[in-house]
């Protein structure tokens, strides 16, 4: 599969890479381990190779710096969405929750994949207590966000 070709390719090049080389500001600052990781995510989540996407989710969120906030929510949820798309309902929305308070409201993109989490779960489990405890926490935390 070209996709996952590509992410190797990627990965033997970020391990090749002279850490110690100059590079500019722009691309120090944001093209890293967790970059990296972070497009995988988003690829294996499309591909639908949810077990995949949640091992980069969690490599990504453990080489994000400190100050990456809005990249962490990204991440974070679709993280939860690589859980939700493996059947892990409770997990999933555990995740979820873990998103910052502020995420949905400052990010529009949070939002949009907040609200996208909130018709898979109710497609997949809409009567469930899982689900129900979701919708609590949604309309208490996001109130009209999500």
């Amino acid at each position: 599969m070209a996709a996952r070709r590509s992410f190797a390719q990627a990965q033997d090049a970020m391990v090749r890479a002279d850490p110690g080389a100059t590079r500019p500001v722009w691309m120090t600052s944001f093209y890293d381990q967790a970059e990296l990781d972070s497009l995988a995510l988003t690829g294996y989540l499309a591909l639908g190779d949810y077990e995949t996407a949640e091992a980069h989710a969690h490599r990504c969120l453990a080489a994000l710096r400190r100050h990456m906030q809005r990249s962490k929510a990204i991440a974070t949820t679709r993280l939860a969405c690589a859980q939700l798309g493996q059947g892990d309902v409770g997990p999933a929305v555990v995740t979820a929750m873990s998103v910052p308070d502020d995420a949905a409201a400052h990010h529009p993109r949070v939002a949009r994949m907040l609200r996208s989490f909130h018709s898979k779960i109710h497609t997949m489990a809409p009567n469930g207590p899982t689900t129900r405890m979701w919708n609590q926490y949604a309309r208490t935390t996001w109130k009209e966000s999500v």
